[in-house]
């Protein structure tokens, strides 16, 4: 299964839901490969932070550039079971590639900073993708900041979802700071004993991405 993650708000969103679901889609025992297409590559250092530390679950990652992203993902296929790519931030043919290639896209977002003209470019890219691939599963997700988000941000982030077809908002609201440090190499999921609300919704999270 190929799952991508696609946000315009920053890397930290997207690297840690990289890092936390292919924890945990390993800890299911599943093989995954974490390919990291963003050109700030956070995705694939927090991987080979892990495997310097020795942290288990191993989570293999690798680079691909647009000229190779759509052989490589169809030979990484045949050696792994899961698939987990973080995109760009901006349009490139990387991400329209990853996007197409996907089964899901995981969109993240902030509540509280949902500008619909600023996420136009990224609007039209999802909607493009499920021209091309018309299963695609688009996911958001809302990340919040501890407090219960506003009617009037909930209002702003259905507009938002309702702008690319067929999407839909994840029931989970995950609550975990981007910021937090949890150990070179390391994420809310390997810590559930010492942050186990963090853990729990994000456990929320990869049923609905994986088991929906």
């Amino acid at each position: 299964m190929i799952v991508a993650i696609a946000s315009i708000q920053g890397q930290a969103l997207k690297a840690l839901l990289a890092a936390n679901l292919a924890v945990l889609r390993a800890l299911s025992g599943r093989t995954i490969c974490l390919i990291d297409v963003d050109p700030r590559h956070s995705a694939y250092s927090w991987s080979c932070e892990r495997s310097v530390v020795g942290q288990g679950p191993s989570v293999p990652a690798r680079l691909l550039g647009a000229r190779s992203l759509v052989r490589e993902i169809e030979e990484l296929t045949a050696g792994f079971s899961d698939l987990l790519i973080n995109t760009g931030e901006v349009e490139t043919q990387e991400a329209r590639s990853a996007l197409i290639a996907a089964r899901v896209v995981l969109v993240p977002i902030q509540v509280g900073n949902v500008d619909l003209d600023s996420q136009y470019p990224l609007i039209a890219r999802l909607n493009s993708a499920r021209m091309f691939n018309p299963s695609l599963k688009v996911l958001f997700v809302i990340v919040a900041d501890g407090a219960v988000p506003s009617p009037e941000q909930m209002a702003a982030v259905r507009l938002y979802v309702a702008h690319v077809m067929s999407a839909t908002l994840a029931a989970t609201v995950l609550h975990v700071a981007c910021s937090r440090d949890y150990g070179q190499g390391r994420c809310a999921s390997d810590a559930q004993t010492c942050d186990p609300d963090a853990a729990a919704e994000l456990h929320s999270l990869y049923r609905e991405v994986y088991m929906h």
